[in-house]
């Protein structure tokens, strides 16, 4: 199954060389492996509750702002924390689909 994952990064991995930054094999279609979609979807709910209508762009400006004033830091810890699970069950799925 290593065709699922490919050595990919954005624009040149010169920059990740030259500064020694550690890389590693990604899931070339896995967009739920990575928490800030979690974190999306937690703001959505959050402005859209109670299936929640806006008038205008402002209205809902002030609802994503309130909303992301709202999440708290045990949230994003918990969501980063999450990550090496994500990465394991990932690994062993052999880049097939896990519960995330």
């Amino acid at each position: 199954m290593t065709e699922l994952l490919f050595t990919g990064y954005i624009g040149s991995g010169s920059f990740f060389e030259e500064e020694e930054v550690p890389v590693m094999d990604w899931p070339a279609k896995y967009p739920d492996l990575n928490p800030i979609e979690n974190l999306w979807g937690l703001l959505a709910r959050a402005v859209y509750v109670g299936c929640r209508q806006f008038d205008n762009v402002e209205e809902l400006k002030e609802a994503v702002w309130e909303a992301w004033d709202n999440i708290t830091t045990d949230t994003l810890k918990f969501l980063l924390g999450s990550m090496e699970r994500r990465c394991r069950d990932c690994y062993l799925a052999k880049g097939g689909a896990t519960k995330y």
